[in-house]
């Protein structure tokens, strides 16, 4: 499967990268390439994720980055096997309220056109 990662994730990387630099640039840049590297393995087992518990619809999952006990990573992505293609959405820390996050954003609603 082909893996797309849209401009919401890619700018939530960004953001990732740069509060973590605030304490470290070897942890910042660590995160990164392992959230990466979560990211890419999605292209061979495109299940290996979990379903998203706060939406219904199961070809939305998400996979676990934990770097530490303070600081665990939700990748959240989109299968959709018509064009089989991975489309990570969003990454955010799990202390983060997606409830929240989903009434902020209306970006659901592409996704329900695959």
């Amino acid at each position: 499967m082909t893996v797309v990662v849209n401009d919401l994730a890619r700018q939530s990387l960004i953001d990732i990268y740069y509060y973590n630099y605030q304490y470290s640039l070897k942890n910042a840049i660590e995160t990164n390439e392992n959230i990466l590297l979560h990211i890419y393995n999605l292209e061979d087992s495109p299940y290996i994720g979990r379903y998203i518990p706060e939406i219904s619809d199961k070809h939305f999952r998400e996979i676990i980055y934990k770097k530490s006990r303070n600081s665990t990573y939700r990748i959240m992505y989109y299968i959709s096997e018509k064009t089989d293609t991975i489309y990570i959405f969003n990454i955010i820390n799990s202390k983060q309220d997606f409830n929240r996050i989903l009434k902020l954003h209306n970006y659901f609603n592409n996704y329900f056109n695959f």
